[in-house]
């Protein structure tokens, strides 16, 4: 799924950087970020030259540490297209990205992911970047899957808990995707798995009520999985 263009790193925070296209989507570009939190300091804002919101102020410092990580993979993805400014951050926690650009953001555990497309590609990116954990995974399947959910899953062919991990992502990248248009917040159960495609590594999502007229009950979107190392990555355009 992802095509490596650019590799590097700028260590100490920085440990690894890798910059590509999305294989079958030539028109979004992605940045994924490996960073150390023991090595974060407040100074990076004023190295990277991204901005520090307000919001920010109170927050320990992983989080701070996430912010700064994902808007720098978000930083090289426009810097490279010729556009010098960075994503902030709304009223409503959503990036607020520069004119002319859409894009999705996420991170776990020491790793962050930054998508990016000009808006004229008419993409709608939405990704998630989940760490595996198979006691976690299972003691909360039942808060974003159903028991029908479950049963197709159990039958998909991949391992049952890297199948519960990739829907409970694939709904939140389909949350990503779609809240600029919905513009309100919506629950894991306004989408369900209708099908995995193991050979193409695709997760079809049904949506199970109506967001906009746009966005009917039963409109089926397709997206993208893969497992890198002990994280899942799903996303969709």
């Amino acid at each position: 799924m992802f095509t490596a263009i650019t590799t590097g790193s700028m260590l100490p925070f920085i440990r690894s950087f890798e910059v590509g296209t999305i294989t079958s989507l030539p028109g979004l570009r992605y940045c994924l970020i490996n960073f150390d939190i023991r090595c974060y300091q407040d100074a990076l804002f004023t190295y990277f030259a991204i901005p520090f919101p307000q919001t920010l102020s109170a927050a320990v410092v992983k989080r701070r540490a996430e912010y700064i990580a994902v808007r720098y993979a978000a930083k090289i993805l426009l810097r490279t297209a010729g556009c010098n400014n960075t994503p902030g951050i709304g009223q409503d926690r959503a990036p607020v990205w520069p004119s002319g650009w859409c894009g999705s953001l996420s991170h776990t555990d020491g790793h962050a992911i930054a998508l990016v497309s000009p808006q004229e590609a008419d993409l709608i990116p939405g990704v998630d970047i989940e760490t595996f954990s198979s006691l976690t995974i299972r003691q909360t399947a039942n808060l974003f899957s159903s028991l029908d959910e479950q049963a197709l899953l159990a039958d998909s062919g991949i391992d049952y808990e890297i199948a519960l991990l990739v829907t409970f992502s694939a709904k939140e990248s389909l949350f990503k995707a779609l809240y600029p248009e919905v513009r309100y917040f919506f629950g894991v159960e306004a989408a369900r798995v209708c099908k995995i495609d193991i050979l193409h590594q695709r997760i079809t999502l049904e949506l199970t009520q109506t967001l906009t007229q746009n966005r009917k009950k039963g409109s089926q979107i397709a997206g993208y999985y893969v497992m890198r190392d002990n994280q899942v990555i799903t996303l969709f355009e």
